[in-house]
């Protein structure tokens, strides 16, 4: 089965990286048929199918009519409850860029339209995909580390300090197309992952999300500290307010009541007292994200490992943290 996939907006960056993934996939394994670009924006739309080679759509409805087997929707996150909806009324399956809705009440919508449909759905939490973090979460799991005190998640660059977002991308920046600023684009990344390692729910929060450079009109760094089930505390923190350039690095550290891991500047590194020593594990680099894993499914009829549920899940902790530091209070989950 060759799986026909439409571009749906290219409003977020991340779409020119699908693209890229989706045209050396096609090469390299040939069940992808790219069937070409929707976009709003019909200069953004033209500008980036005439940089891919790609057919340009004037309309939804006539991208439709291809029948397309999956949309892939970068457009402004405001945007997203439309495309999901046309999709599930074409049953089209659907990759939908995080976070899927500008706030909890979005993403119940947009999960709503999915499960009362038969479509597949995944969305862009490819942090799962990272060597590191899949071994952190095996680890976890195996017990290796003992109960878990404690895990810090930092997702973070620089996009307010050095003014990233301006023309196509000024839209990250207005809360009434991208939901929030810099704590909900990158951070809802970092909820998803402290849900995925522990293989457990908050159940209370309490966070801090404010405005360092007020180069924008939007949050742009905040932390969160999450309380889950099982006694973890979770800490969550970033945005486009930090610096670290050169080295491939996502911060990441978990304690034990028997040992403690850490992803480094020189790799994932974790201490046992039952092994007495530091391990720095040889891990497989890959190329697989969360696309890839829908259109696997679409081929074989499977499932994807991220769902709608993982989209909301994520969603709200975040959601909560943002209504935590509003509020100066802790906030229960659910919301």
């Amino acid at each position: 089965m060759t799986v026909r996939v439409l571009m749906v907006g290219y409003a977020h960056g991340h779409a020119l990286g699908y693209t890229e993934h989706l045209l050396k996939r096609k090469l390299e394994a040939g069940d992808v048929e790219v069937l070409g670009v929707y976009d709003d924006n019909e200069e953004r739309g033209k500008h980036y199918a005439n940089r891919y080679r790609l057919k340009f759509f004037g309309s939804i409805e006539e991208a439709v009519r291809k029948r397309p087997d999956v949309f892939v929707i970068n457009t402004e996150t405001v945007k997203h409850l439309m495309y999901v909806k046309l999709a599930a009324e074409n049953d089209i399956h659907l990759f939908c860029e995080k976070p899927i809705g500008v706030n909890l009440k979005d993403a119940l919508n947009i999960r709503s339209i999915v499960k009362s449909s038969r479509v597949k759905f995944t969305t862009g939490f490819n942090a799962r995909f990272s060597p590191e973090n899949t071994k952190a979460r095996e680890i976890v799991s195996n017990g290796e580390l003992g109960r878990i005190s404690m895990i810090r998640v930092r997702v973070a660059h620089s996009a307010s300090i050095d003014r990233w977002f301006k023309g196509w991308s000024e839209w990250f920046a207005i809360k009434e197309l991208a939901g929030g600023g810099g704590f909900l684009d990158l951070c809802i990344h970092g909820a998803d992952l402290l849900r995925y390692i522990l293989g457990d729910e908050p159940l209370e929060v309490t966070g801090f999300v404010g405005n360092f450079t007020s180069t924008y009109e939007v949050d742009d760094q905040g932390v969160g500290i999450a309380r889950f089930s099982r006694g973890a505390l979770g800490i969550l923190d970033g945005g486009w307010t930090q610096v670290v350039e050169g080295i491939p690095w996502s911060p990441l550290e978990i304690y034990g009541d028997r040992g403690s891991l850490m992803n480094t500047p020189v790799g994932l590194i974790y201490y046992t007292r039952g092994l007495k020593g530091w391990i720095k594990p040889n891990l497989e680099r890959i190329s697989r994200n969360s696309l890839d894993e829908l259109i696997d499914a679409v081929k074989s009829g499977g499932e994807t490992s991220i769902t709608v549920d993982d989209a909301v899940k994520a969603q709200e902790l975040i959601e909560a943290i943002y209504k935590s530091s509003n509020e100066r209070t802790t906030v229960k989950l659910p919301l």
